[in-house]
């Protein structure tokens, strides 16, 4: 017997059986009141971390102990190059043992129940449940409770709770490596729903880490799973996007020039998490409805026009246009790394050891601008961007 869940404006046929089995771990619960924008820049020491990072680390390190990761990381080997900063690690395991990607041909491919997706992942793999509460009073005081989806069952009104899973990526490229599967339940494909965005910009918000990212790839932009997922992990390096100048383009829109992939940049000052989530999403909306493939690195670092060791920190957001990678494409070794999410932010893990030691800022550089657009397809979206963000409510 199947039941028809709406959610995001998209409607799923979903087992009644299936929410019975899932979201039986502990949940982290929090609240608004739980979301920090700042954080400690890198003239300072560290700062303690918040119940996401102990939550997150202490459920990863775990895993790592068990044996659940198809390797254990261990990078020895870590070079800055260049003046931007390029922060290049040698990490050959994740080439060689990850699991084999899904072959993607466009950027809005349907979900396939019959590739994998992260509903067939081992038990061992999930850390948490992340459980957003809405503040209510009763009574007796105040209380919290579940945001819920309300979905109709056999001519009632029903309340069904949205399943948001944090699990470890068994290939992980840095420190703590996870998956953000935002209601994984659902088996949207890997196109961000408004509800995934704001769910991303809250797990960032969540650690008072200076070093912790998040990230996504889309479809035909090195996704290897054609499922809903948002990539999270720890850098213990400072990072030129973090601190680096962008020129405002219209309302809170503006660009970065100086990397080989230009690109879209938003920050979090000044807005709030909701605004920043609803420009994000109307930015990818764009692209998906363009069959434009995409990636998005979000970081923290000095508002815009604040110097590097500012002390108002906030959140940047990253989004670059780039040129479809189609099939097994991705796979070829002439090139040191594979240009994504992280790599186009200045983070490259490197899978070819031979590559690395010999590695220049000028052969980086040459090999981010072969997966990138055209300048006259790139001009194309900005124009249409500033028309879109100057006449935006939200800008």
């Amino acid at each position: 017997m199947n039941n028809t869940k709406i959610h995001d404006g998209n409607i799923h046929l979903v087992s009644l059986n299936v929410f019975d089995k899932v979201c039986k771990m502990e949940a982290f619960q929090y609240t608004d009141e739980d979301l920090v924008e700042s954080s400690s820049g890198w003239n300072e020491e560290y700062a303690d971390q918040s119940k996401l990072d102990e939550r997150l680390q202490g459920g990863w390190d775990r895993a790592m102990d068990e044996g659940h990761f198809r390797y254990r990381l261990n990078i020895k080997q870590t070079r800055v190059i260049g003046h931007i900063g390029y922060v290049a690690q040698l990490n050959i395991l994740r080439a060689q043992e990850r699991r084999k990607p899904d072959t993607i041909t466009s950027v809005n491919q349907p979900f396939n129940r019959d590739s994998f997706n992260f509903t067939k992942i081992k038990p061992g793999e999930i850390l948490f449940e992340m459980q957003k509460l809405e503040s209510s009073k009763d009574d007796c005081g105040q209380m919290l409770r579940d945001r819920a989806v309300t979905v109709e069952v056999a001519s009632k009104n029903t309340e069904i709770k949205v399943c948001n899973q944090v699990v470890i990526n068994v290939s992980p490229l840095e420190y703590g490596h996870v998956l953000l599967l935002p209601d994984v339940q659902a088996c949207n494909p890997q196109i961000l729903t408004k509800y995934a965005v704001e769910l991303s910009v809250d797990l960032l918000l969540l650690s008072k880490h200076r070093g912790f990212r998040v990230g996504f790839n889309s479809l035909c932009a090195y996704a290897s799973v054609n499922h809903l997922h948002v990539h999270a992990y720890y850098l213990d390096h400072e990072l030129f996007v973090e601190h680096m100048p962008v020129q405002q383009l219209s309302g809170v829109l503006h660009e970065q020039t100086l990397l080989a992939a230009k690109g879209f940049v938003l920050q979090l000052h000044g807005s709030t998490p909701t605004l920043l989530s609803r420009n994000i999403y109307e930015i990818t909306h764009y692209f998906n409805n363009n069959e434009i493939a995409h990636n998005i690195f979000m970081t923290r670092g000095p508002a815009f026009g604040e110097p590097r060791d500012s002390a108002c920190r906030t959140i940047r957001v990253y989004i670059w246009p780039r040129k479809k990678f189609i099939g097994s494409m991705w796979l070829k070794d002439e090139a040191a790394f594979n240009v994504a999410l992280a790599e186009l932010a200045g983070h490259l893990p490197i899978k070819v050891q031979d590559l690395f030691h010999g590695l220049d800022e000028q052969q980086i550089e040459e090999t981010v601008q072969v997966a990138m657009l055209e300048e006259h397809e790139y001009q194309k979206i900005k124009e249409n961007f500033i028309d879109m963000f100057s006449t935006s409510p939200t800008s």
